[in-house]
Formats: structure tokens, sequence, C-alpha cells
């Protein structure tokens, strides 16, 4: 007579490791978490109370991340400007008072674009 179970000497070692692992990760995927879930932070910028206030909020806080990133992507398009013109140096095909002047117009306009940053930062909130 046949017997109805499945025999685990029929399988490897590594074909039962990996079977015990599916299922304990599956007893553990039904498990409810216990752990707390952090609560929600208010936005730095407050612009007060209620849920109008708090997406008001968000709104400005999400104009300063804006400007951060339009910052971000003058320095990265000074850079890459800089590094072509130095390459042209390196070949002759420029010179160094473009790279120099190229550097020093770079340097004023992020310094420009930083102050105006902090400028409407500061108007924002």
């Amino acid at each position: 007579m046949k017997s109805k179970f499945v025999r685990l000497s029929r399988f490897t070692d590594r074909q039962v490791m990996r079977l015990g692992s599916g299922l304990i990760l599956a007893w553990l995927s039904c498990k409810p978490a216990l752990a707390d879930l952090p609560s929600v932070e208010a936005p730095e910028s407050s612009g007060g109370t209620g849920l109008m206030g708090q997406i008001k909020g968000y709104a400005q806080d999400f104009i300063v991340f804006a400007g951060l990133l339009v910052c971000a992507v003058a320095f990265i398009n000074v850079a890459t400007s800089a590094v072509h013109t130095f390459v042209e140096v390196r070949n002759e095909r420029a010179t160094w008072t473009k790279f120099g002047s190229i550097v020093a117009t770079g340097v004023v306009l992020l310094v420009a674009t930083i102050w105006l940053l902090g400028q409407s930062a500061e108007i924002i909130l």
C-alpha cells in the first residue's frame, strides 16, 4: 500500500532547506506587524492650522525644494561647461581667458541663484 504522504527522502538537502525557508517566510508574512508606525511630520513651514494650513505648508516646502533643484541643475551646467572649456584649452582650441571667464561667470551665476533662493525662501516662509 502506497503512503499518502510525501517522503522527504526523495528530496535533496538543498530542496528541503528551500522548502523550510519558504514555509518560515510564508508563516512570518502572515503574522501581524507589531511595530508602531511613526507619526506624520508637520511641514517645516507652518501654513496654519487644519488641513488647508498643512497643505499650504507642504506647498511652501515644495517650492523651496524646487528652488534647490534649480540650484543643483545650475551647478551641474556650470561644472559641465567649465570642464568642456578646459578640454578645449588643453587641445588648444580655446584660450585660458575663455576658461577663466566661463568659471568666473559660472561662480557669479551660482552665487546669485543661491542668494535669490535664500531671499525667496524667507519671503515664502
